[in-house]
């Protein structure tokens, strides 16, 4: 792709088998860690093994789901060389095994960590219990509706809202707040979605929230759906971002969508509700009040403030007030005891 861009060639698409389960992983001595906020992050798969319509890890040509040799992810973690990781996979659960595997090699590492994963852990005590025994603080969840009947029509069977007060007070049990992903103009959503929404968020005291509007990403089953029924309203695929309406919704107008977008998080986030949701576990306040506060309440304030402070300054501050984190020492004898194990089993 690169050599196409300096010969001035480049082609519409650009595909790749992943079948390799050696997945470089980055040279974390040369990023410009300046210029953000937070790099301590880790990969330890690629893609997901559930095909959502509208997911672009279930696109035409996406990567399949594969994970990484437990020993490549330990070394990525030791080379970061800090005790708060974010593993940034798409579903950092979608191989049941080998989560307990590689949870298992994170205990006694003394790390805290943080990651993405689908709702339907709440079937798995053990692995909860095991996020907690290995220093799990927070999860990205995809809950995407309170709605089931907008989660089958998008094929997100792996989804029961009937178990979903069951997993928040799972987790919640175990001390691990939860970053609740939600997405607005599903098939079978109104306008009454937004506030049914944030009042569930209320009541369960859920931490956070990252809110979405439903986008058709081209090859996924849902934009072929509103292409084929001439309801894609905006082709500009700089505002397929997630904060843009671009197809014609069957229940909703575009300004409604948009507006309710709005002010679910204005409601969110006001001074009220961030203090409502407050969490039991006072040792959860200060990254809780961090992330509500400066992240999104007052971003603006705090990415002025970046002019002034660097941007991975005020995050190493804001992970020690949290955690209270430092540096990790290499453990030498967990590597070579995983990568002996992987070598038996022919990884």
């Amino acid at each position: 792709m690169l050599n196409d861009l300096i010969n001035n060639c480049l082609q519409s698409q650009y595909h790749d088998d992943y079948r390799d389960k050696r997945i470089a992983g980055p040279n974390y001595r040369i990023e410009h860690t300046s210029k953000y906020i937070y790099t301590n992050v880790v990969s330890s798969s690629r893609g997901c093994p559930y095909q959502c319509d509208f997911c672009y890890n279930s696109a035409a040509g996406s990567v399949p789901y594969i994970n990484r040799p437990i020993n490549a992810v330990l070394e990525d973690i030791y080379a970061i060389g800090k005790r708060h990781i974010l593993f940034i996979d798409d579903n950092f659960c979608g191989n049941p095994k080998w989560t307990m595997d590689f949870l298992d090699a994170l205990v006694g590492l003394n790390i805290k960590w943080s990651a993405a994963v689908c709702s339907d852990i709440v079937t798995r005590p053990a692995l909860l219990d095991k996020m907690k025994e290995s220093g799990c603080q927070s999860l990205f969840i995809g809950f995407e509706s309170i709605n089931p009947v907008s989660l089958q029509k998008v094929h997100k069977t792996q989804n029961n809202v009937d178990l979903y007060e069951k997993l928040v007070d799972e987790l919640h049990a175990r001390g691990i707040m939860i970053n609740a992903s939600l997405v607005f103009g599903l098939p079978d959503d109104d306008a009454h979605t937004f506030s049914r929404t944030l009042e569930w968020l209320l009541r369960h005291k859920i931490e956070t929230a990252t809110a979405h509007i439903m986008t058709p990403y081209p090859g996924t089953k849902f934009y072929e759906q509103m292409l084929v029924q001439g309801k894609i309203i905006d082709h500009d695929l700089s505002h397929y971002d997630t904060a843009h309406v671009v197809f014609q919704h069957e229940r909703m107008a575009e300004r409604e969508i948009y507006e309710g977008y709005l002010n679910f998080y204005r409601q969110l986030y006001s001074f009220r509700n961030i203090f409502h949701r407050l969490p039991n576990d006072k040792n959860q306040w200060i990254p809780y009040l961090c992330f509500n506060l400066f992240y999104r309440k007052f971003g603006r304030f705090s990415e002025g403030l970046s002019q002034i402070v660097p941007l991975n300054t005020l995050g190493r501050l804001a992970a020690y007030l949290s955690y209270h984190t430092g540096k990790l020492k290499k453990n030498k004898t967990a590597i070579s005891k995983d990568a002996s194990q992987e070598k038996s089993a022919g990884i």
